[in-house]
């Protein structure tokens, strides 16, 4: 008898992993994962807003330690929050391939589940 091989180690694909998932609970982890993915992106269009703030401080010569720093914390909340997202179909992070956060991603990086499903995906 040969070992398991593959991504899951236990014989089974990672699609067939993620077909076997509950639909209320998986729709809500996706919900959960989208929620996360939403708040970054967020984060990511007020750059200009925030490059504004800052050269209006600089020309006003204040300072901007604490406006960046307030900026700066926020956007690595948000990045956390999304980097610990565990995909509902594969138990792997969502975004997380090796050290490197893909936000831009609307599957998982390990299996493909989508965040959102159409009726023939969801087979």
């Amino acid at each position: 008898m040969t070992a398991p091989r593959g991504p899951g180690k236990s014989g089974e694909s990672l699609r067939a992993k993620a077909a076997r998932k509950s639909g209320l609970a998986r729709a809500r982890a996706l919900k959960q994962i989208e929620r996360s993915r939403s708040r970054l992106m967020v984060c990511f269009l007020t750059l200009p807003v925030y490059m504004l703030g800052v050269w209006l401080l600089l020309e006003g010569r204040r300072e901007i330690d604490i406006f960046m720093l307030v900026y700066m914390a926020i956007w690595f909340g948000f990045a956390l929050d999304m980097a610990r997202r565990n995909c509902p179909g594969c138990g792997r992070q969502f975004f997380v391939r090796s050290i490197v956060l893909n936000p831009f991603s609307r599957k998982c990086v390990h299996c493909g589940l989508r965040l959102r499903e159409t009726p023939d995906s969801a087979e």
